[in-house]
């Protein structure tokens, strides 16, 4: 019933986005600008439709997206070590030129208020509902392994994403964001951490950084290499404060 309505909730989506494609030429600078406006419209008001049906289904309640509280030493810890495994994962990818089949659409969507809303906090949000707090737990009893619901759940985040560059991100992404959750026991962490990757993405966008592609060299080296040094010791300390990833089923 979750995958039916989530289905439902990216059919909703496309409407808007179908619509726009068809009355443009897709090659003009206009068209671009009016495609990535209705993504955001249409995936704003399908993530909302999905938390809806998920919360009036009793597969979450909202309190659950905020409680049990991790702690503000934990989100501290957290919130950098998310920033750091994900600014170096995304530098990995950059480096594998893997196709992007909606840069254009998703810069555009960065610049509107509505597109920011959806990109940096209603989708993280819709999307650590319905990956770690439903599709998680239920791998997690299906599977009888903690791991198992993870690195499946994971691997689910990826190929929902439908895009090669997103696809490669995302996948190491999820493990990150299963994981956190369950460390932590809190739905709330890998949402901050979700909020922080897409919020740094969505300033990226409006700075007109240009990193669609990445050369292999010292510099991409050092760079990972720093993300990786970063990212250690704040494992460890979590690894500290909870010696298990606890079990959500």
């Amino acid at each position: 019933m979750a995958l039916g309505i989530w289905l439902a909730s990216q059919l909703i989506s496309a409407i808007p986005y179908s619509a726009g494609t068809a009355i443009c030429s897709p090659e003009s600078a206009d068209c671009i600008q009016n495609t990535g406006n209705m993504l955001a419209v249409g995936l704003l008001i399908s993530q909302i439709i999905e938390l809806l049906a998920f919360w009036g289904l009793k597969y979450f309640k909202p309190v659950e997206t905020v409680r049990p509280f991790p702690g503000w030493k934990t989100l501290a810890v957290s919130l950098p070590l998310g920033f750091a495994c994900l600014y170096g994962v995304d530098v990995l990818t950059l480096l594998t030129d893997a196709p992007d089949l909606l840069a254009d659409e998703m810069k555009q969507m960065c610049q509107s208020a509505v597109g920011i809303l959806t990109v940096a906090v209603i989708g993280p949000v819709s999307e650590e509902v319905f990956l770690r707090r439903i599709v998680l737990r239920d791998l997690e009893a299906a599977t009888g392994s903690t791991w198992g619901g993870i690195l499946i759940s994971a691997a689910i985040f990826a190929i929902i994403h439908f895009n090669p560059a997103q696809m490669l991100f995302a996948f190491p992404a999820g493990v990150l964001l299963g994981w956190l959750y369950c460390k932590t026991g809190s739905l709330l962490t890998p949402i901050c951490v979700h909020i922080l990757n897409n919020g740094s993405s969505v300033i990226a966008a409006n700075m007109d950084w240009d990193d669609a592609s990445m050369a292999f060299d010292a510099e991409a080296l050092i760079t990972v290499a720093v993300c990786a040094a970063v990212s250690a010791p704040l494992i460890m300390w979590l690894n500290r404060r909870y010696p298990s990833l606890k079990s959500v089923k």
